[in-house]
C-alpha cells in the first residue's frame, strides 16, 4: 500500500494538460514557446485573456503578444502609462518570479492611475503576471488576466510550484533559441558550422539539428534516409560544393547518445576556396570570374552576388556568360559540377 494521499484526496491533472506541456517542450527554441507555456498554465489557472511583454532596463516594454488589449488601451499605455507600470520595480526589489495586482495594490506598489488605467481601458481586475528573468534589469512577464474575479491564494501558490519548472524550461529555449539563430547565420553565409543528425539503432532519428535538411538537399540534392547511413557503409562521403558527411567513431554512454550513430554534415570552406584557386589558374579566370564563381558556389543569386561585389545584375550576367563560354557550359549546374569534377 502507498503512504501516500488516498486516491480522493489526490491533486487533479487536468486532461490534456500532458499533451500542452509536451508541445510547449517540442516548442522550445521556437517563437511559439511562450505562447504554449501560456496555454499549459491557462489549463490549471484559467483567464480571460493573456499578455506576453518583454522589460528591459532602461526602455519602454515591448509587447510582444497578447488576446485582449484593444487598439486604445494599447496607446495609451505606449506613450505614457507605461513609465507607471509596476512590474519593473517589482522584478528589481523582489526575487519572487509570481506576483498578482491584487498583491501589488495590497503592498501599496499600485498607484491609482495605472489601477484606473487597467480597470477602464483594459477591463482588467485582476493580473497575475509570471517574470522570467533574462538579464540584469530584463525580463519576460507572461500576464494572466481576468475581467471579474482575483486569483485565489490556492491559485498563486499553484503557480509558484509550476514557475520553478516553467523557469528552467526558459533557460533551455534561450539556449536552443540562440543556437538555432547562429546556425542559420553561419549556414546562410557559407561559415561551415557542422549540422548534426543521430540515429538510434532501430534507425529513429533522435535528433536532427535545425538546417540539417537545408544542407543535405545542398550536398545530396535530396535527405538522406536514416537507414541508408546506419548500413555501415558510411564513415567519411564527399558532396558537393565542398560538403562532407563523417560518423563519429566515439562510443558515448550518455543516455541519449549511447548506441546511437552521430553524424557530422559540414562544408570545408578552406578546402573549396583550395578547390576554386586551383580551377580558377588551370581554366585561366579572370580574378572578377574567380569572385563570381566563389559566391556562386556558396549559393548567392545575382542579385546578392551584385550586390557583394559592388556591380550591377547585368554585370554579373555578363560575367557568367563569358564564364560558361570559356567553359563550354550553359548553366549554373554545370559550373558546380565542373568544378568539383576536375578533383
Amino acid at each position: 500500500m502507498s503512504d501516500g494521499l488516498p486516491l480522493a484526496q489526490a491533486p487533479s491533472f487536468p486532461i490534456g494538460m500532458g499533451g500542452l506541456l509536451a508541445q510547449a517542450l517540442r516548442s522550445m527554441g521556437t517563437s511559439s514557446f511562450y505562447e504554449s507555456i501560456v496555454e499549459v498554465v491557462r489549463q490549471v489557472i484559467p483567464c480571460d485573456f493573456w499578455i506576453i511583454a518583454r522589460y528591459d532596463a532602461r526602455s519602454k516594454p515591448l509587447i510582444l503578444s497578447e488576446t485582449g488589449m484593444n487598439g486604445h488601451a494599447k496607446t495609451i499605455y505606449s506613450d505614457r502609462l507605461w513609465r507607471r507600470d509596476p512590474l519593473p520595480g517589482h522584478a528589481t526589489a523582489s526575487p519572487a518570479r509570481v506576483v498578482s495586482l491584487q498583491e501589488l495594490r495590497s503592498n501599496g506598489a499600485l498607484d491609482t492611475v495605472y489601477s484606473h488605467y487597467l480597470k477602464s481601458a483594459l477591463g482588467i481586475e485582476d493580473e497575475l503576471a509570471l517574470l522570467f528573468p533574462i538579464s540584469d534589469g530584463s525580463f519576460l512577464a507572461l500576464c494572466l488576466d481576468r475581467q471579474e474575479q482575483v486569483f485565489s491564494e490556492a491559485e498563486l501558490a499553484f503557480a509558484r510550484e509550476l514557475q520553478a519548472v516553467l523557469v528552467e524550461m526558459h533557460h533551455q529555449h534561450v539556449l536552443r533559441a540562440i543556437d538555432r539563430q547562429v546556425s542559420l547565420f553561419l549556414y546562410n553565409n557559407g561559415l561551415g558550422k557542422p549540422e548534426i543528425l543521430i540515429v538510434g539503432s532501430d534507425h529513429t532519428v533522435l535528433y536532427k539539428s535545425d538546417t540539417w535538411s537545408n544542407a543535405a538537399l545542398e550536398a545530396f540534392e535530396r535527405e538522406l534516409r536514416p537507414e541508408e547511413l546506419s548500413c555501415g557503409r558510411v564513415a567519411e562521403t564527399s558532396g558537393r560544393n565542398g560538403w562532407s558527411l563523417v560518423r563519429l567513431q566515439e562510443q558515448s554512454s550518455d543516455a541519449i547518445l549511447a548506441g546511437a550513430d552521430v553524424y557530422l554534415l559540414r562544408r570545408n570552406t578552406t578546402a573549396l576556396g583550395d578547390r576554386v584557386s586551383e580551377f580558377s589558374r588551370l581554366h585561366q579566370l579572370t580574378e572578377r570570374q574567380q569572385q563570381i564563381l566563389v559566391l556562386s558556389l556558396q549559393g548567392h543569386p545575382n542579385a546578392s552576388i551584385a550586390e557583394r561585389l559592388g556591380i550591377s545584375v547585368g554585370g554579373v550576367k555578363n560575367h557568367k556568360l563569358r564564364l560558361y563560354e570559356k567553359l563550354d557550359i550553359t548553366s549554373e549546374r554545370e559550373l558546380m559540377s565542373a568544378v568539383f569534377s576536375h578533383f
